[in-house]
Formats: structure tokens, C-alpha cells, sequence
């Protein structure tokens, strides 16, 4: 049993940094009963209005509050200060007199000398809104989901615990119920410590007046909600003599109490129907409350943790958390475990022997590897927006050169360096805010765009919203580009010589130092369009091969959905193994299906019920080895296409009161019984003898093609052994859009209070596995070719400039005889010199990012030379497209013409 799968998204609640500000800002005698009430207006606006717009209002009502409250202390700080004048120091003798007045003034000036240069000022505004809204958005879910801590008290004290073993200290397996118990008896360290069951999915069909519907479920122990330092809005939570099978109680989150019940707050005590059986609720979850293990919860039920039945310490199915004492540290923790392991060892050597419990942040465990790919993605649009300015600094080198004669005029007259410099950086920060504020709506269309294409693993993803931090992180970067791309023009134009830039016949080329400078930006540029092809390359490359893995299985035309059988009317075993034979009768019998069958486990969707076995050899008993058990009904085999290689499959002849049979796949059939000879051999599952039926080829357990030795069991023959909860697979000829329709007809004759949940078609299954890998690649395929878009708009507008600023030179080359490919080739030659310097350059960062993406990729090498020499010919084509243009205005020059100019 390895490490769960993530969980559904939560609930959406109310803006976590709104919250929080409110908390430290609202007087204490005010704090629980204002922000209660926000919150029970933010999902009544919710409910109404929808998410986004319940989170402006809440984030409009935070606001107001921190207006009102600003609005007196700026006034007082004022007050204090003066009218006086503020004057900036550093700017030189003859700028001292540099004030606010003059801040204005540059302001309104720098806004009439943009607006007389539209295309110029648009090009530019476009430019950094596109690198800012990236990176922006970007930003935004990175905080929300990795620099955010969790939404609860003291987050740092909150743990979870594995089960690992002396040979492999890695795992992290589940933890059985008795081991459970023994730790939270003889725990000193924790606070509170809480198990929950998230093993699989657990639903309940809820029935009343509006028809049956499926509610999601979890199972947890007493002290679940303490851990969290949630309390109930109505009742209480549960106790630990509620750890019962027979406890009927349930709690009820805030949306369903609310649909259900109409928020009714005399619900504690009543019933509610769940699975035909009368629950009675104990209590009603708050508004706020985030459950970040386990997701989106309706009903939460009392764990089962008497000992016996499936609480044994071989069945490990717990997920356990706690909450460590505040002087303890995961260290001093993990060294008291040892110890209560140790003991366990010697007293249940059988099933405790060589295993130890592990404790990790909790938030670790929330995040995942997310934190990784959103590192990754940040620098690419970091990159993007780097891009951005070099790009921008290379149009306003372009245009200062324009200006120098207006330049000069103003040294002339009196302005000093400080001042001109002043000047054109006040122009490049406007540029800059306007650029922000473009930038900004940028990042409210990528957040929802981001968010809509992001895997349900993206952990924490319905956390995401926008706050102060956002703002502040935006201003920040606005402030940094604007000085990053306005520096080098500024200190260029600032160096006028005035005898050169006043004569009418000067062109204004900028000198050697001008041109190398924007060739330097140019090969900046391609450089980090590198890096990002090369990142964009990987993936594509490592996405391609996962697309090209043989899993097994033959997903096309394959619908799948679940239906659960209540223990109120399918308690026996009989009438769970009959219902299944008639829907699989029914689905059959639908036109057009060719094969229906059923299975505990879908393929390709992680480890599940891995049960130990062992088979009798020449020498005696086998080692017990772990196996994936898996439980099937019907024509599962045929469905999926599972071919058979050996033996046959399960039919008729097995029954309950028949001699056990078992499928083995491949792996597990030639390493038990190498040669072939697997079929009538008797394995040990369960403590029950088995008999190998026949031997299936191997179907990959997870998208990345890892198989494992499995074994599948027939549900007519292991449907005693509990309620097992079966995925249906329908297979058709040809794609069908009416097939739930009709399974939901059929499903109605045999027991119209059954739901069925989770339809999807078996593509949508396996998409979803690779959907992580999909999400990296789409953003960083965009940044990427947004990159390579502005590293030829940028190497055009160079070589173009250069052409302009070249035409005498090349006027009298060609009066001197050169041909037209001669002068292209001094264009294009120079343009290649570039893209050369900055593919070199580049390739050495893109090294660095490969090995970052390491932990990404599949089935490549992260130095794969047919990658890097791929984006070195795609950069060197696109260059020479972007110098084709000005090679050929180039060629246009009329010598007579350029002569006498000059």
C-alpha cells in the first residue's frame, strides 16, 4: 500500500489573507462574531452570486475596513509632516531643486511625449503586460498553494505519520488500526492525534425528497476536528466512545446542512437517511472550516476502530495525523516513536518486526511535488518576463537615439545628466505602471485560465484568490522593470555629446557603444529563449513517450461509474454477487455494448489492497511476497482488452461453493512458476487456498508503465469477504453520448434508490493520471514560444535599425561595386553572430534547468543532444527569418541617393 492518491478539491471558503487581516486588525471582543458572520454572507453571496464574485465582496468588505481605518492615520502622519517640500538628493548641483511639483510635471510630460508615439508606447505596454500577467499569475498560485501556510492554528505543529520498515525506510504505507490506538495511548508528544480513512473514496447515497444523491463521506476518529482546532457551529464532534461499528452519527459540513436542512439550526438530534439506515447528526461543521487532507467532505461518520474484524495489525488502512506539543520538535517526536515501535516489535514480532512510524510536516504531505512544478513555472515566467524587458530596453535604446538632437537641446539649455536621466526613467516607469496595470488584467484571465486546465492534484487549488500580496508583488515588479529596462537608455541618452547631436546632418547612430549594446540585449534574449525551449523540448519529448507506453489496457469507447451497495439492503453477500450479475446481465444486453464487467481498482490509477501471498515450491512453502489483489465481475477482460495467455478465464463454473480460483498477470505467474507452468498450481491469499486459473498479460498499475505482480479473484467466489465497492466498465462498438442514460435507466429497474457515481470514460481516467505532466507542458510550451516570438521581434528590430542607420555604408558598398547577396549577407551575417552568442550562452542555462526538471520527465535524458540541437536549428531559422526583412531593405538602398544624403 503505497501513498494515496489527492483528494477532491474543498470546499471553497472565504479569502484566507482577508481572514487573517481581519483577525489582526478586529478588536478580540469583535473578532469570532464579525468574521463569523462574513463568512456565512460569503456563502450566501456564493450560493447566489458564485465564487468569484462572493471572494470580491469579501475582499471589498476587508477593504472598506482597512479604508476607514488608514483614512485617520494618514491624516494624522500628514499633519505631522508639513506641506513642506520634498526635495530627492543625489541628483547633482544643479538638480537639487528636484520636487513633488516636478514629479507631476515629468509625469503629464512623459504621458504627452508616449502619446505622440502610439505604436511605440502600445508595442511596449503590450509587451511587459504579457511578461507581467505571466509571471503574475503564476505568482498568485504559488503563494496560495506553497508560501502560504495551512489555514489552521499554529500550522507548523501539524504532522502526518507512516508506516515504513528497516529495509525500506522510504515508505509510506498506511497505518493499521490496533498500531493506531498504541500510539495514541502511549503518546506524550502530541497534542491531539487523529486517524481518517482516505484509503478510498467513501460515499453514502443520501435519500429524501429530492430523489437519492451520492454525499462523500470520511470515516475519522475521535479528535479529528481537535487536531485541526476546529470546533462545530452546532453540537459537537465525536467522541472516542462513538469508534464503534454501531454508531449511527453523523456531522454534517455547512453547504449540506445548509441545502438539505435550510439551515436549520435545531438539526442536532434529528435523522437523516444515509444508505437506507437512520443516522442521527451530533453536529454541523462552520462555514470556514478546510479539510486540506481530505478535500471536499459532506457528512463525516465515526471511525471503526474496535479491535477485530478488519483492525488487526496486518491490515493497514489509516491515515493518521497529529498535532505536536508546542515544545516538540518532528525530531524529538520521531525519536519517542522509535521507541513505542521498538516496543511493538517485541511484542507482535509476527506483524511488527522491522517496522517504525515516520512523521512529516503535514503541510509537505498537503503540497506534494506541486511545489516543484510551481517553482519551475514561476522562473519560466520569470524568464518570459525578462524577455519582455530586454525587449522593451532595445525599443527605448531605439527611440533615445531618435531623441538625441531634442535631448541635447534640453542640455543645452541648463538640464543636467541627473536630470535628463531623471526624466527618461520617470518615462520608463510609466511605461512600466501602464504596463502593471495591463499586466494585472492579464493575470486575472490566466489565474481563471490556469485554473480551469490545472490537474485536480494541483494541491490547495481552490485556496487560490487574489490578495494584498498580489498587489504588493506586482508593484514590486512594475517598480524593478521599469528601472531594469529603463536603465540602459537613461544612461546612454544621459551622455549626449551636444556638438554632434545639434549638427543637421547627424543621424544619430549612437556610436559603437549604442549598437553593441542592443546587440548585447539581443543575445540576452535569445539566450533565455533557450532555456525555455529546451525546458518546453524535455517535456514535449518526455510527454511523447509517455503517450507511446503499452499499459495493457484498450481505453477507447470504454465508460466507467460506480454504484454502492447500502449494508442496509445488501448486507448479505448473496444478494450483493446477485445484484452485480443482473446489472452486468442488463449492461450487456444494452445495443451495441460488446463487453461489461466490473472491477475493484480501476487500471492505471495507483497501488490498491496490496495482500501478501505464497505458493508451494520443490523445497517447501515460498517467503510470503506482497501482490495487488484485485476482485472482478463479469467480462471485465474482454471490456479492457486484457489478453489471456495462458488457461482461461473466470465463467459460470466459479461459484461460492466451488474450488477457489485465481487469474495471476504474467509477472506474477513467472516468478512464482517460471516456465509456464502456473495453470492448476495452488497459491496461499487470504489464509485460504487458491488455484490458478489462468494467466492474463500485465496491465500497468500507474501512467508511468510500472507493473507489479496482481492477482484477480472472482466476485462470485470473494464477494463474502466484504461490501466490495466495484467500478463498472461498459464497453461499446462505437462512441456512444447516450450511455449513462441508459445505464441510469437500467439501473433504475433493478433498484431505483441506487445512484450512479463517477461516470467518466476510461480516456478521461487515463488523461487524468498524465494531467500534471499535460499542465507543465501547456505553460511551459506558451512561455516558451512567447519567448521565441520576442526574440525575433527583437532581432528584427535591431537588424532593421542597423539597415536604417547603415544606409550611406551600404550606399557606397554597393557604388563600390557589392552585390545584392554580399550586402544580405553582412545583415544576416550579423544577426547569425548574435543568435550564435546567445545560443551558447543559453545552452549553459538550459543545462541548469534540465537537471531541475529531472524529477519530471520520463523516458529521456534531461541532456538529450537531439533536443538541444533542435532549439539551437528552430532559434537559428527564426533569426534568420526575422533578418530576412531588413536583409532585403538592405539590398533596396539607392546608392545615388545614400551618396547625397551624405
Amino acid at each position: 500500500m503505497k501513498r494515496p492518491r489527492p483528494r477532491p478539491r474543498p470546499l471553497p471558503v472565504p479569502p484566507i489573507m482577508a481572514t487573517r487581516i481581519l483577525e489582526r486588525l478586529l478588536p478580540v471582543s469583535e473578532r469570532e462574531d464579525t468574521i463569523g458572520d462574513l463568512a456565512e454572507r460569503f456563502h450566501r453571496h456564493r450560493g447566489s452570486h458564485g465564487t468569484a464574485a462572493a471572494r470580491r465582496w469579501y475582499w471589498k468588505q476587508t477593504l472598506t475596513f482597512l479604508g476607514q481605518l488608514s483614512r485617520e492615520r494618514v491624516r494624522k502622519r500628514l499633519d505631522r509632516l508639513g506641506a513642506g517640500r520634498t526635495t530627492f538628493p543625489g541628483l547633482g548641483a544643479s538638480d537639487r531643486g528636484i520636487t513633488i511639483s516636478y514629479i507631476a510635471q515629468d509625469v503629464r510630460y512623459a504621458l504627452r511625449t508616449l502619446s505622440k508615439n502610439p505604436i511605440f508606447s502600445l508595442i511596449a505596454i503590450a509587451t511587459l503586460s504579457l511578461g507581467m500577467g505571466a509571471t503574475t499569475a503564476v505568482f498568485t498560485i504559488l503563494h496560495s498553494i506553497v508560501l502560504t501556510p495551512l489555514p489552521y492554528h499554529e500550522p507548523a505543529q501539524l504532522v502526518r505519520l507512516y508506516r515504513a520498515y528497516d529495509d525500506r525506510p522510504d515508505d509510506r504505507e498506511f497505518v493499521a488500526g490496533l498500531d493506531f490506538l498504541d500510539f495514541r495511548e502511549q503518546n506524550d508528544v502530541f497534542q491531539d492525534l487523529a486517524s481518517l480513512y482516505t484509503y478510498r473514496e467513501r460515499g453514502l447515497d443520501l435519500t429524501g425528497a429530492g430523489g437519492a444523491k451520492r454525499v462523500r463521506a470520511l470515516p475519522v476518529s475521535a479528535g479529528y476536528f481537535e487536531v485541526f482546532r476546529a470546533s462545530p457551529l452546532l453540537g459537537r464532534t465525536f467522541r472516542r466512545e462513538d469508534e464503534r461499528p454501531d454508531a449511527a452519527l453523523v456531522i454534517l459540513s455547512y453547504r449540506l446542512w445548509k441545502d438539505q436542512t435550510n439551515s436549520d439550526r435545531d438539526i442536532v438530534g434529528q435523522s437523516f437517511t444515509l444508505n437506507g439506515a437512520p443516522y442521527t447528526v451530533v453536529g454541523v461543521m462552520r462555514p470556514n472550516f478546510l479539510d486540506v487532507v481530505a478535500g471536499e467532505v459532506d457528512v463525516w461518520v465515526p471511525e471503526n476502530l474496535i479491535p477485530k474484524g478488519r483492525n488487526s495489525r496486518n491490515n493497514h488502512y489509516l491515515t493518521v495525523i497529529g498535532r505536536l506539543q508546542p515544545d516538540v520538535t518532528i525530531s524529538q517526536a520521531q525519536a519517542r516513536l522509535d521507541v513505542v515501535t521498538s516496543n511493538l516489535a517485541i511484542q507482535f514480532p509476527q506483524t511488527n518486526e522491522g517496522a517504525f512510524a515516520r512523521l512529516y510536516p503535514l503541510f509537505d504531505e498537503v503540497v506534494g511535488q506541486t511545489d516543484t512544478l510551481l517553482y519551475i513555472l514561476m522562473g519560466a515566467a520569470a524568464l518570459v518576463l525578462l524577455i519582455a524587458c530586454v525587449n522593451v530596453a532595445n525599443l527605448f535604446l531605439a527611440r533615445s537615439l531618435a531623441r538625441r538632437k531634442e535631448l541635447a537641446v534640453r542640455a543645452a539649455l541648463g538640464s543636467g545628466r541627473a536630470r535628463i536621466a531623471y526624466q527618461l526613467f520617470t518615462e520608463s516607469l510609466v511605461i512600466a505602471a501602464l504596463g502593471g496595470a495591463a499586466g494585472l488584467m492579464v493575470t486575472v484571465v490566466a489565474v481563471k485560465v490556469l485554473l480551469a486546465v490545472s490537474p485536480e492534484s494541483l494541491a490547495r487549488a481552490d485556496e487560490v484568490s487574489f490578495d494584498p500580496m498580489l498587489l504588493a508583488f506586482t508593484a514590486s515588479v512594475t517598480i524593478l522593470t521599469g528601472l531594469f529596462f529603463g536603465m540602459a537608455p537613461a544612461i546612454q541618452s544621459s551622455r549626449v555629446d551636444l556638438s554632434l547631436a545639434l549638427r543637421d546632418g547627424m543621424r544619430g547612430t549612437g556610436g559603437v557603444r549604442g549598437v553593441r549594446m542592443r546587440g548585447a540585449l539581443v543575445a540576452c534574449q535569445v539566450a533565455l529563449a533557450m532555456v525555455l525551449l529546451v525546458g518546453a523540448g524535455l517535456l514535449m519529448k518526455s510527454f511523447a513517450e509517455l503517450q507511446r507506453l503499452e499499459l495493457g489496457v484498450e481505453p477507447e469507447n470504454v465508460a466507467t461509474f460506480e454504484v454502492h451497495l447500502p449494508d442496509a439492503r445488501y448486507g448479505e453477500p448473496e444478494r450483493r454477487i446477485q445484484f452485480h450479475q443482473t446489472l452486468q446481465d442488463r449492461l450487456r444486453a444494452i445495443p451495441g455494448v460488446r463487453a461489461a464487467g466490473a472491477i475493484s481498482k480501476l487500471p492505471v490509477s495507483g497501488q490498491y489492497h496490496t495482500w501478501g501471498w505464497r505458493w508451494d515450491t520443490p523445497t517447501g512453502p515460498s517467503d510470503w511476497t506482497s501482490i495487488q489483489v484485485r476482485v472482478v465481475e463479469g467480462e471485465y477482460f474482454e471490456a479492457l482488452g486484457v489478453d489471456l495467455l495462458l488457461g482461461r478465464k473466470f465463467g459460470p463454473a466459479d461459484v461460492s461453493d466451488g474450488r477457489r480460483a485465481a487469474i495471476l498477470n504474467e509477472s506474477a505467474a513467472e516468478h512464482a512458476f517460471p516456465g509456464g507452468e502456473a495453470i492448476g498450481r495452488s497459491i496461499i491469499l487470504n489464509g485460504k487456498p487458491w488455484s490458478v486459473i489462468g494467466v492474463v498479460e500485465n496491465v500497468a498499475h500507474d501512467h508511468r508503465g510500472v507493473f507489479t505482480y496482481k492477482m484477480y479473484l472472482p466476485h462470485t467466489q470473494f464477494g463474502d469477504d466484504r461490501n466490495w465497492a466495484l467500478t463498472q466498465v461498459v464497453a461499446t462498438g462505437t462512441a456512444r453520448d447516450d450511455i449513462m442514460s441508459i445505464v441510469r435507466r437500467e439501473l433504475a429497474t433493478i433498484d431505483p434508490d441506487l445512484v450512479v457515481y463517477n461516470a467518466r470514460t476510461m480516456v478521461d481516467v487515463m488523461r487524468r493520471e498524465v494531467a500534471q505532466e499535460r499542465f507543465a507542458l501547456t505553460l511551459m510550451g506558451v512561455f516558451a514560444a512567447v519567448a521565441v516570438l520576442l526574440a525575433a521581434i527583437g532581432m528584427y528590430g535591431v537588424l532593421s535599425y542597423s539597415v536604417s542607420q547603415r544606409t550611406q555604408e551600404i550606399g557606397i558598398r554597393m557604388a563600390l561595386g557589392a552585390r545584392s547577396a554580399q550586402v544580405r549577407g553582412i545583415v544576416v551575417g550579423h544577426g547569425a553572430v548574435l543568435t550564435a552568442i546567445g545560443i551558447t550562452i543559453g545552452s549553459g542555462g538550459a543545462l541548469a534547468l534540465s537537471r531541475l526538471l529531472n524529477s519530471m520527465v520520463f523516458g529521456i535524458s534531461v541532456t538529450d543532444p537531439t533536443i538541444f540541437g533542435t532549439v539551437a536549428a528552430i532559434l537559428g531559422g527564426v533569426a534568420l527569418l526575422a533578418g530576412y526583412l531588413p536583409a532585403r531593405k538592405a539590398t533596396r538602398v539607392d546608392p545615388m541617393e545614400a551618396l547625397r544624403n551624405e
